[in-house]
């Protein structure tokens, strides 16, 4: 894959990013865009979710639980 037009700030923080976690600046975009994926496959995955029913929690009581979760850690 070849990528153009990257403009060179972009170009610039992807290089140190990656110089700094010792990848090549190759590696280090593959690394990236394997997360954007995974991102995307969660978040179709909850827009088609449906939850259990009747069980008296809604979504959004379990993402705030999440929410409430994580700011105590």
């Amino acid at each position: 894959m070849n990528l153009r037009d990257v403009p060179d700030d972009v170009y610039a923080v992807l290089a140190q990013a990656a110089a700094k976690n010792k990848q090549s600046l190759s590696a280090y975009v593959v690394d990236r865009l394997t997360e954007v994926t995974e991102v995307l496959s969660v978040a179709e995955y909850v827009e088609t979710y449906a939850p259990p029913r009747r069980t008296g929690v809604s979504l959004e009581d379990a993402v705030n639980a999440v929410r409430e979760a994580r700011q105590v850690s």
